[in-house]
C-alpha cells in the first residue's frame, strides 16, 4: 500500500484541497462526492523582467485582492411573534420554555392565584383553569414544588375539572408535584407521607380513565411515590416498605427498558431491608452489583452490602466467585459498560487456576466484549486460541466475524478454504462461497476469481451470483471486454437476477469508455435511458424502489464526464407552504385560533381536538401535540376509505407515551368513532376536515402527517421532501458548518420525519439514533460524565435528536474528507466498517470508484441506504437550489480516526 493510502491520524488537519472541499460543503457548492459547480483554478504568473516597483505593486495587489471567505447565509428563524396579552401571553411564554417569564406574566396581569382569591380570576372559569395549569407547570419547571401543588390542587378538586382540562394529564402533573414536594421540598416525614399517599391514591383513580395516553407514566409516578413513603411508626414503616417492594417488582417487570430500572432494583433491595428482610435484602444487593455491573447503582449496592455485613454476622460481602464474575462481565457488556466487562472477564481468562470449562466460558464472553469495544484483533486472538483447542462451529463463526472486522482477510479466507478442504459436500460449498465473498470484500479480486473457478469445478448452485461475478470481477480487474460480454449476455438472456438497472448502468459505463465508436454510441444510449427514467421519477407522483434516481444521476454524470449532453433535468418546485415559509408560518396565536375553531366544529367527531385545544391554551405544547396527532391519525385512517392510505402500524410513542419502556411493543391505533365515520360520509365535510388537518399538522410541525395530507396533485418529492423542523435543523447545521440538506435527506430516509419512532433494534427519533450511540455522543460533547446514566428518551426531542445527529454527521464528513456518500453509509453501517471497506477496496489493482464501492458494500441494507440518501439529497438540491448535484466517481481513500462508533 503506497503512502497515499495510509490511514491518516490527524483529527483536525486538512490539506488545501480538502479544506476547499469543506468550505464547499458549508455553502452548498460541494458535497464531498457531490459537487454542484466546476471550479476554475486561478494561476499566478511570474514576470522575470519586473522591476522592484512593479514587484511591490503586484505584492500589494495580491494582498488586497485575495479572495475573502464568502459570507454564510444565516440559519432560518421563525418570524418574530408579539407577546399576546394576559393569560394567553403566559401560555405563549411557557410554550417557548420560559417558565419564569410565564409566571412573571401571570403576576403582571394579576392572574397568579396560588392562594384562593388573591388574583383577579373568577373561580372555576375557563381563565381560572388555564391560569392554574400554566402556573402549575411553570412552578414544576422552576422546581417550586409546593407552589405547583397549590396551583394545581384546586383545579383537580373542582367539579368542572373534567370539562375544562384533561384530568389524566393535569392530574398526573399534580401527583408528580406532590412527590417532588415530599422528597425534595423539605417537608417533615409525616407531612411528606401525606402528600405521597395522596399522589398514590390520585394516580390509582386516574389510571382507570380513558383515553390512556400516559398509562405508563402514571404507573411509574405511582410506584415512585410509594417508594418514598416512610411511615411514622415501625409498623407503618415495614408496611410501606413491603408495599414499595411489590410496587417496584411490578415496575421492573413491566418497564425493563426504563432509564431508572437499575435505581429501582437498588431501591427494592433497600425496601426489603426496611421491611426487616435482612437476608433477602443482602441477596438482592448482591444481585444488583452483578446484574448492573458498571452502572452507578452497582457500586452503591456493594457499599450498602458491606455496611450490612459489618453490622450483621450472618451477612457476607465476600468477593464475587467465578460464576458471578462471568455473569457480571456479561451484564456489564449488555449495559455497554465495556471497560468494567473487560476488567471482570480478563480476571477469569488470565487466571491459570481456573478449570478448563470456566476458561473457555470466559474466553467466549471476553471475545464478545473485545468485539463490542471494537478491539477486533484481540477478539480474534482469544477465539483463535479457543478454536485451536476445540474447533466448534459456533466458535468458528464468531472467530470469522472478528477476523473480518479486524481486516485480517487472508486469515479469514484461509479459514473458510480450510473448512471447504475438509468437506466437499453442501457445507463445503457454503464455506467456499464464503471465501469468495470475503475475497471480494477484501478487494482481492484475483483471489476471488481463482476461488470462483474452483467452485465451478465442483458445484452448480448460486447461478445468479456466479453470472454477476463473471462480469463484475473482470471489470474490477480491468478486463473491460470480458465484463462487457458478460453483462451483455445477462441482459440479452434476461437472466439478470433482478439487477437489470444495475447491469445496464455498469455496462453503459464500460461501453462509454470504449474506443469502439459503435460500443460508445450504445453506451450513450443506455445511459441516456437511465437518465430519462431518473428524471421521470423526480417529477412523478409516486415513489418506487430499485434506485432509479441514483442510477439515473450516476448515468447523467458519466455522460457529462464524457462530454455528452444528458438532457435538461425536470422542473420541480417545492410546495407553496415551503416556497415562502414566513408567509405560511402559523404562529402561536394562529395555532390557538385554529385549534379553537376545529374543536368547536369537529370536536364532537374528534374529541382529541378538544383536549388539544385546552392543553395548547395552557402552554402544555408536547401534550397538546400528542392529542392533535391522535385526531389527525383518526382522520387519516377514516379518510383512507375514500382516498390515500391509513397510518402504518409503526413502533412509535406518537400517540401513547412510555411504550419504549416495556419489554414488548403494543401498537395503538387511532380509530375514528362512529360519529366521525358518519360525518365523513359528506364529501364537503371531508374536504373541510382535510384542509383543517393539513393546516394543523403544518402548524404543530408534524411533517409526516402533513405529507400524508398534502394534495396528490404535487409530485411525490415536493410533498415528502420537506424542510422539516426547519429552525432547529438549520441552527444546528449552521453551528457545525454543514449543509442542512444532509440532515433532511437522512431524516426522510430514517423515519419520514417521525420524531417518536423506535426501530426494531432500538434506534429512536427522527434521525434514528441508537441509545448507545447517543450516550457516546453526549459524552464526546462533554454533556455527560463517563459512567453517568443516559436517558434515551431525550432522543424523542427533535432539538436533542437533531443536535446530536448534526454533530455525528459533521464528524463523519470530517472523517471521510467531505465525501458525503461515505458519511451516509457510515450513519447506517458504522464508520469503523466503512473505513475498513474503503481501506481494503482502495488496495485493489485499479483502486475503487464511488459507484463500485457503493455496489460492493457487504451490508445490503447499508448499500441501499447510502444510495437512497444520495437520491433524496439530490431531490432536495433540485427543489431548493434549482440544480442537481454532480457525483464525481473519484474517491479519496484516506480517512481520519476522529470517530468510529
Amino acid at each position: 500500500m503506497d503512502s497515499r493510502m495510509n490511514t491518516r491520524r490527524t483529527y483536525g488537519t486538512l490539506t488545501a484541497a480538502t479544506a476547499a472541499l469543506t468550505v464547499g460543503l458549508v455553502f452548498g457548492s460541494a458535497e464531498g462526492c457531490v459537487t454542484s459547480k466546476h471550479v476554475v483554478p486561478v494561476h499566478a504568473h511570474a514576470h522575470a523582467d519586473a522591476d522592484a516597483d512593479a514587484e511591490l505593486e503586484v505584492a500589494s495587489v495580491e494582498q488586497t485582492t485575495a479572495p475573502s471567505e464568502p459570507e454564510r447565509p444565516p440559519p432560518w428563524t421563525a418570524p418574530e411573534q408579539p407577546l399576546l396579552p394576559g393569560v394567553d401571553g403566559a401560555a405563549q411564554l411557557l410554550a417557548r420554555g420560559q417558565a419564569q417569564a410565564a409566571l412573571d406574566q401571570l403576576a403582571a396581569v394579576n392572574k397568579l392565584d396560588t392562594l384562593p382569591g388573591e388574583a383577579a380570576l373568577e373561580p372555576e372559569s375557563r381563565e381560572w383553569f388555564i391560569a392554574g395549569a400554566i402556573a402549575g407547570r411553570a412552578y414544576m419547571q422552576t422546581q417550586q414544588w409546593e407552589l405547583a401543588v397549590l396551583s394545581l390542587e384546586p383545579l383537580a378538586a373542582s367539579k368542572k375539572f373534567a370539562d375544562m382540562l384533561p384530568r389524566d394529564i393535569v392530574g398526573h402533573e399534580l401527583a408528580r408535584a406532590r412527590t417532588a414536594w415530599a422528597t425534595q421540598g423539605g417537608l417533615d416525614p409525616v407531612a411528606a407521607d401525606i402528600q405521597l399517599r395522596k399522589a398514590v391514591s390520585e394516580l390509582g383513580k386516574l389510571k382507570a380513565l380513558k383515553p390512556d395516553r400516559i398509562q405508563g407514566l402514571m404507573r411509574v409516578a405511582q410506584g415512585e411515590a410509594m417508594i418514598a413513603i416512610q411511615g411514622d411508626t415501625p409498623r407503618a414503616t415495614k408496611l410501606a416498605a413491603k408495599q414499595a417492594d411489590k410496587a417496584l417488582e411490578r415496575l421492573i417487570t413491566s418497564f425493563p427498558n426504563h432509564a431508572d430500572v437499575g435505581e429501582w432494583m437498588l431501591q427494592r433491595a433497600l425496601a426489603k431491608q426496611r421491611a426487616g428482610l435482612t437476608k433477602e435484602s443482602a441477596a438482592a444487593l448482591r444481585r444488583v452489583a452483578i446484574d448492573r455491573a458498571g452502572e452507578p447503582e452497582a457500586a452503591r449496592a456493594w457499599t450498602e452490602l458491606e455496611r450490612l455485613a459489618a453490622n450483621n454476622d450472618k451477612i457476607s460481602a465476600s468477593p464475587l466467585n467465578t460464576e458471578e464474575l462471568l455473569a457480571a462481565g456479561q451484564a456489564a457488556r449488555v449495559l455497554r459498560r465495556i471497560e468494567r466487562s473487560r476488567e471482570l472477564l480478563e480476571a477469569v481468562w488470565n487466571d491459570p487456576d481456573q478449570p478448563k470449562h470456566r476458561h473457555r466460558e470466559a474466553g467466549h464472553s471476553l471475545g464478545w466484549t473485545y468485539y463490542k469495544a471494537r478491539e477486533y484483533s484481540l477478539c480474534a486472538d482469544v477465539l483463535n486460541e479457543l478454536y485451536a483447542d476445540v474447533p466448534a462451529m459456533d466458535t468458528r463463526n464468531d472467530l470469522a466475524r472478528c477476523l473480518e472486522r479486524a481486516g485480517r482477510y487472508d486469515e479469514l479466507i484461509a479459514l473458510w478454504v480450510g473448512v471447504y478442504d475438509g468437506n466437499k459436500g453442501a457445507f463445503g460449498s457454503t464455506a467456499l462461497w464464503n471465501a469468495i465473498d470475503l475475497a471480494v470484500n477484501a478487494g482481492k479480486y484475483a483471489k476471488a476469481n481463482e476461488l470462483l473457478t474452483e467452485y465451478e469445478t465442483r458445484f452448480k448452485g448460486r447461478g445468479s451470483e456466479r453470472r454477476w461475478l463473471h462480469a463484475w470481477l473482470p471489470m474490477r480487474l480491468g478486463d473491460d471486454a470480458t465484463a462487457i460480454q458478460a453483462f451483455t449476455q445477462m441482459l440479452d438472456t434476461g437472466r439478470t437476477g433482478g439487477q437489470e438497472r444495475t447491469i445496464t448502468y455498469f455496462l453503459g459505463k464500460l461501453e462509454l469508455r470504449s474506443e469502439d465508436p459503435d460500443l460508445r454510441a450504445q453506451g450513450i444510449a443506455r445511459l441516456r435511458g437511465l437518465v430519462a427514467v431518473g428524471y421521470d421519477r423526480l417529477s412523478a407522483n409516486g415513489v418506487i424502489g430499485g434506485h432509479p434516481l441514483y442510477y439515473g444521476l450516476m448515468a447523467r454524470q458519466r455522460l457529462i464526464d464524457a462530454g455528452e449532453d444528458p438532457g435538461p433535468p425536470p422542473q420541480v418546485s417545492p410546495l407553496d407552504w415551503e416556497q415562502d415559509a414566513g408567509q405560511h408560518w402559523i404562529g402561536h396565536a394562529d395555532t390557538q385560533a385554529l385549534l379553537t375553531a376545529m374543536a368547536a366544529e369537529h370536536g364532537e367527531s374528534f374529541s382529541s381536538l378538544i383536549r388539544a385545544e385546552q392543553l395548547f391554551a395552557a402552554g402544555w405544547i408536547e401534550e397538546a401535540s400528542r392529542e392533535a396527532r391522535v385526531a389527525a391519525d383518526e382522520f387519516i385512517n377514516a379518510h383512507s376509505v375514500y382516498s390515500g392510505s391509513d397510518m402504518p402500524g409503526t413502533r412509535t410513542e406518537a400517540l401513547v407515551a412510555g411504550l419504549a419502556w416495556a419489554p414488548e411493543w403494543r401498537h395503538p391505533v387511532a380509530s375514528p368513532g362512529k360519529t366521525a365515520r358518519k360525518a365523513m360520509r359528506d364529501p364537503e365535510y371531508r374536504a373541510r376536515l382535510a384542509d383543517d388537518f393539513t393546516r394543523l399538522t403544518w402548524a404543530i410541525q408534524e411533517p409526516y402527517r402533513f405529507g400524508k395530507l398534502a394534495s396528490y396533485e404535487h409530485p411525490y418529492c415536493a410533498r415528502w421532501h420537506l424542510r422539516a423542523y426547519r429552525e432547529p435543523i438549520e441552527q444546528n447545521a449552521w453551528e457545525r458548518e454543514i449543509d442542512p440538506h444532509h440532515l433532511w435527506a437522512l431524516m426522510y430516509t430514517e423515519s419520514r420525519f417521525r420524531r417518536h419512532v423506535v426501530s426494531y433494534v432500538g434506534a429512536r427519533g427522527a434521525l434514528q439514533i441508537m441509545p448507545w450511540t447517543g450516550r457516546q455522543l453526549v459524552e464526546d460533547l462533554g454533556e455527560l460524565e463517563a459512567g453517568d446514566r443516559f436517558d434515551p428518551d431525550i432522543l424523542f426531542s427533535i432539538e436533542h435528536n437533531s443536535r446530536l445527529a448534526t454533530y455525528y454527521i459533521s464528524e463523519l464528513l470530517k472523517k471521510f474528507h467531505g465525501q458525503a456518500a461515505f458519511a451516509y453509509a457510515s450513519y447506517n453501517g458504522g464508520p469503523n466498517n466503512v473505513a475498513r471497506w474503503l481501506a481494503a477496496k482502495s488496495q485493489a489493482p485499479n483502486g475503487v470508484e464511488l459507484d463500485e464501492f457503493l455496489e460492493e458494500i457487504p451490508f445490503a441494507e447499508s448499500s441501499r441506504y447510502a444510495r437512497r440518501v444520495m437520491e433524496v439529497r439530490a431531490a432536495y438540491g433540485l427543489l431548493y437550489n434549482g440544480e442537481l448535484p454532480s457525483w464525481t466517481n473519484v474517491v479519496d481513500p484516506a480517512f481520519e480516526l476522529n470517530i468510529d462508533y
